[in-house]
C-alpha cells in the first residue's frame, strides 16, 4: 500500500498461525523460514477444484473495530510456481453465521467487505491447483477512516492518468492470460506519452481493490465503484474491451459525459449458435446452450442499441473486417457507422524476427488456453496422431503450453509419445518470445477467432503458422507465409506439417514472410499510430 498516503492505524501480520488439514484431494507442506510462509502443493485428485488452509484465530469485536468510521484492507503477496493460485479470503460473520467473504488474489490490495452487524472476522487461504509458493506478506491494515475517504484516497495513486481503460479482465501474478493484448496496449501507451490506468470490471466484487501490474495501475470493483471513480476523476476518454450493459450503466450513472473508444473483439456481439463447439459434445452442453438463448438476445438487443445510439460520444474499434460485416453487423442487423478497423497490436520488438534453421521445422509450439473448444486443440492432439503413423514421426517434436478446465482430457492420448512435451501453465510473454527462438512451426488450429493474437505474435518472431482457414484468419494467414487447413480440417494440419518436413527451404521462406506480413499488418508502429490517433483525437 506504498502509494497510499493514509497511514493504517494498525498493521495486522497473519504468519504462523495456519493449520494444516490434510485431505485425500491435496498434499500439501507447510514451513516457515523467518519472514515467509512456504507452501508445497501437489493436487492428487484431478477433479478436485480447490482446499483451505485456515488461519487459527478469528477477530472478534473486542480487537477489532466493525464500524462505519473504519476500513481494512487486505493483501499477500509472494512468489508462486506452475499452475497453483492462492487467495486470501475474509470473511464476516454475526455469531457463528457467515455473512460474506471477500476474495484478495496475489500482489492486490483490496478493502475488506465487513456489514455493520458484524462481530467476527476470519481468514483462511484457498488454495487451488500444485506448485509451491513463497508468502512474504499476509497483512491487514486499519484504517481510521470511512471507506469512501479511503477509496479517495486509492483514486488519487496514479494523479497523471488522463484516459481510463475499462475491461472485463486484466492479467494479474497468477493469471497471465486475462486480456494480455491489453495490457500490451497500456504498456506501449505510456511508451508513447499517454498515461493510462485500468479499472477491472467485475459485479461480484463490491469491495474496491487495486494492484500494480508492470507498473500500471488497475482498480477492480464492481458498477458502483466505476461510477465513484468516474465521478472523482476528471478522465478525457473511456477506452472499453468487451462492452456490456452494465458497463454502460455504470457510466451513464456517473455525472461525468466522457468520449467512448469501443473495442469489439467477440462474444459480446455474437448470436449464441456462433459457438456451436462449445455445445456439440453432449447432451447438458446442448442444454445449457438453450438455456442461453435469452441472455444472448437480451445481449445482441444491447450491441444493436450500442450501435445506433446517438446521444454518447460513441466509436467502435473492430479488430477485423470480417468481424464488422459477418458478425457484428449480421447478428445485430444493424450497420454500424462511426467506426475504425484497427487490428490488435503485435509488439515486433518483443517479437522480433530471428532467421530459422532449416532444422527448427520439425519443432512445432503449441501455446493455447484450455477453457474452450473455440481453440480447437483436439484438432491438434487428431493431427499429432496422425502424424505418429510416419516413420518420420520421431524427428519431430512437440511443446504444448496452456492451461484451463480441459487441459487434462483433451490431450491424453497424446501424454504417451516422447516427443511430445506437455506444460500445464501460463506464460509470461518474455517466456512466449524465448520459445518462439527455440521453434520453427505454430500449431494453431482454431474454430473461431476475430484476429488470433498468439498466432500473429508467434508470425512475428517467425514461425509458420499452421491453422484452419475460418473467419477472421485469412486477413492476416495466406499461403505465402503459412498453411489454412479447411474447417474442423486436422488432417490438412497434418498434412501442412508433413510438407515442410520435406521441404526445409519452403520452411525457411514462409518463415520470413510470415514475420514480414505480420509486422507490415500489425506491427506496433503500424498499429499505435492508428490507435493513438483515435485516442487524442
Amino acid at each position: 500500500m506504498e502509494n497510499i498516503s493514509l497511514h493504517p492505524k494498525k498493521i495486522i501480520n497473519l504468519d504462523s498461525k495456519w493449520i494444516i488439514n490434510q485431505e485425500q484431494d491435496f498434499k500439501l507442506n507447510v514451513s516457515y523460514t523467518e519472514d515467509s510462509l512456504v507452501l508445497d502443493v501437489n493436487k492428487i485428485n484431478s477433479e478436485a477444484t480447490h482446499t483451505y488452509i485456515i488461519y487459527d484465530t478469528p477477530f472478534n469485536s473486542s480487537n477489532l473495530d466493525f464500524s462505519k468510521s473504519s476500513t481494512y484492507i487486505a493483501s499477500i503477496e509472494g512468489e508462486i510456481s506452475n499452475n497453483l493460485d492462492i487467495q486470501l479470503v475474509a470473511t464476516s460473520w454475526k455469531n457463528d453465521k457467515k455473512l460474506v467473504s471477500t476474495h484478495i488474489g496475489m500482489d492486490l490490495n483490496k478493502i475488506i467487505d465487513i456489514p455493520n452487524k458484524s462481530n467476527k472476522l476470519s481468514f483462511a487461504l484457498r488454495i487451488s491447483g500444485s506448485g509451491k509458493a513463497q508468502l512474504n506478506k499476509i497483512q491487514i491494515l486499519y484504517y481510521e477512516e470511512a471507506e469512501a475517504g479511503v477509496e479517495q484516497t486509492i483514486f488519487n495513486t496514479n494523479s497523471e492518468a488522463e484516459y481510463l481503460i475499462l475491461t472485463n479482465a486484466y492479467p494479474e501474478k497468477n493469471n497471465l492470460y486475462r486480456n494480455m493484448f491489453v495490457h500490451r496496449r497500456a504498456l506501449l501507451y505510456r511508451k508513447n506519452g499517454i498515461q493510462s490506468e485500468v479499472f477491472r470490471f467485475n459485479l461480484t466484487e463490491s469491495k474496491l481493490g487495486n494492484y500494480q501490474y508492470e507498473n500500471i495501475t488497475v482498480f477492480t470493483g464492481d458498477a458502483s465503484k466505476l461510477t465513484n471513480l468516474l465521478n472523482k476523476k476528471n478522465y478525457k476518454k473511456i477506452l472499453i474491451h468487451f462492452v456490456d450493459k452494465d458497463m454502460m450503466e455504470a457510466i451513464e450513472r456517473s455525472s461525468v459525459s466522457i468520449p467512448m473508444l469501443i473495442w469489439i473483439h467477440g462474444v459480446e456481439t455474437e448470436k449464441w449458435y456462433r459457438r456451436w463447439f462449445n455445445f456439440s459434445y453432449n447432451a447438458d452442453d446442448l442444454e445449457r446452450a438453450l438455456a442461453s438463448i435469452p441472455s444472448n438476445q437480451e445481449r445482441i438487443n444491447f450491441m444493436k442499441s450500442l450501435y445506433e445510439n446517438k446521444e454518447l460520444k460513441l466509436k467502435f474499434i473492430f479488430v477485423s473486417k470480417w468481424f464488422k460485416e459477418s458478425v457484428a453487423e449480421s447478428d445485430t442487423n444493424t450497420i454500424v457507422n462511426n467506426f475504425s478497423i484497427i487490428h490488435n497490436v503485435i509488439d515486433n520488438h518483443l517479437f522480433q524476427y530471428v532467421e530459422k534453421d532449416r532444422e527448427q521445422r520439425k519443432k512445432v509450439l503449441s501455446i493455447r488456453p484450455y477453457a474452450s473448444h473455440k481453440y480447437a486443440n483436439d484438432l491438434s492432439v487428431k493431427a499429432i496422431l496422425e502424424l505418429s503413423r510416419k516413420d518420420y514421426f520421431e524427428e519431430l517434436e512437440f511443446s504444448i503450453y496452456g492451461h484451463g478446465p480441459l487441459f487434462n482430457k483433451i490431450l491424453e492420448p497424446i501424454r504417451h509419445f516422447k516427443n511430445v512435451s506437455i506444460h500445464n501453465h501460463f506464460l509470461s510473454q518474455e517466456e512466449v518470445a524465448a520459445l518462439h527462438k527455440q521453434h520453427g512451426i505454430f500449431l494453431c488450429p482454431t474454430r473461431l477467432d476475430s484476429q488470433g493474437v498468439s498466432m500473429c505474435e508467434a508470425m512475428s518472431s517467425g514461425l509458420v503458422p499452421i491453422t484452419n482457414g475460418v473467419s477472421a484468419i485469412p486477413e492476416f494467414v495466406n499461403e505465402q507465409c503459412g498453411y489454412l487447413a479447411g474447417k474442423e480440417d486436422y488432417q490438412g494440419l497434418a498434412d501442412a506439417i508433413s510438407f515442410l518436413y520435406f521441404h526445409p527451404e519452403e520452411f525457411q521462406k514462409k518463415s520470413l514472410n510470415s514475420s514480414q506480413k505480420i509486422q507490415k499488418q500489425c506491427g506496433v508502429e503500424q498499429i499505435l499510430k492508428k490507435e493513438i490517433n483515435e485516442i487524442i483525437n
